[in-house]
Order: C-alpha cells, then sequence, then structure tokens
C-alpha cells in the first residue's frame, strides 16, 4: 500500500510539472517576437588569398548576438563552405582537428614563404589584436612551425605545425607554452 501511495504521489507531481510547463500560443508568440528583436546576425565572407593557397572551402565570419538591456551575449564563429556542405567551424582552439581537414591537399609547409602564407591565413581566422602584433613570430625546429602569437608568462603560446617527412601538415594544436624560455 506504501508504494502505491508513493507511486500515485510521485504520478501527481509529474502531472502538475506537465500542465506547469504549458505556453499559450500568444504568450509563445509575444515571446518569439521578443527574442527575435533582440538577436542579431552579421555575416561576412573572408576573402584572402592566402586562405585559399593554404585551405579548400569559403570561409564565413559570422557574428551572431543577444541584446538585452545595456549589455548582451555576442559570440563570433567561422563558418566553411565546402563541397556544398556547410560546415562548423568555431574557430577555437579546441576545434583544430576540422581546421586540419580543410588544409589543402597540394599544400606544402616548407620554405619560409609557405609559413608567411600558413600565418597570414592563421591572422585572418585568428586575428590578434595590435598590442600582441610584436609577439608575433614564426620558426620552425625539426618537423615543427610555431607560429607565436603571444607571451605567456615566461613562455610564447601559439599554434604548433606538425609536419610529416613530405612536409605535409599532419597536426595542428595551439598550446600556452608553446615554446618555454
Amino acid at each position: 500500500m506504501k508504494k502505491m501511495i508513493i507511486y500515485l504521489v510521485i504520478f501527481s507531481f509529474s502531472i502538475l510539472k506537465v500542465n506547469g510547463q504549458e505556453i499559450s500560443d500568444k504568450e509563445n508568440s509575444l515571446l518569439d517576437n521578443f527574442i527575435k528583436s533582440k538577436i542579431s546576425i552579421t555575416k561576412e565572407k573572408i576573402v584572402s588569398d592566402t586562405l585559399e593557397k593554404a585551405f579548400s572551402g569559403t570561409f564565413f565570419k559570422v557574428d551572431a548576438g543577444f541584446s538585452l538591456g545595456d549589455g548582451g551575449i555576442y559570440s563570433g564563429l567561422i563558418f566553411v563552405i565546402k563541397d556544398d556542405e556547410l560546415i562548423e567551424y568555431v574557430g577555437r582552439t579546441d576545434s583544430l582537428s576540422t581546421l586540419l581537414s580543410l588544409v589543402r591537399k597540394d599544400f606544402y609547409l616548407k620554405t619560409e614563404a609557405d609559413a608567411k602564407i600558413f600565418e597570414t591565413s592563421f591572422d585572418k581566422l585568428y586575428p590578434i589584436s595590435w598590442t600582441k602584433a610584436e609577439e608575433k613570430e614564426h620558426l620552425k625546429i625539426n618537423n615543427k612551425w610555431y607560429f607565436i602569437r603571444a607571451k605567456f608568462f615566461d613562455s610564447k603560446s601559439g599554434y604548433i605545425v606538425t609536419l610529416d617527412k613530405n612536409s605535409n601538415i599532419s597536426d595542428i594544436s595551439y598550446n600556452m607554452e608553446a615554446i618555454k624560455k
């Protein structure tokens, strides 16, 4: 009998909860219209000959935001269209496997000129502030190119691009301590 009462109580709460979550059509419409009025989206094609040399696909910067009162939340996103498919590339350092998959098969990172092309591509995808511009550099150590973007305490942070024996890019990573002093 106790179990039956417990089940009835739990069942009663679930019915109350479901009823409490219903939104009328009028309320839904008001909320939708308000939210739509506060959302802003801008789209910009990233035009760069260096991006085209190093990566396949067409890159787009999308700024999406939600304004409310005196503030808001805004986020910059990067999308790529490749082979008529949309690829969400958020542009964060944890999505570098997506970037690696977009490296052109005919792009080799052998020379200083190649490194400059790749660095300029990073500049388009991950712009650095003018305050960090003097910290930017690139160098090659063994089979890795280091694209330094800033100083981080006693180290330099940046992208590490690993090459295979044919100078094809086999990995792209970001490390806050790419080069330790």
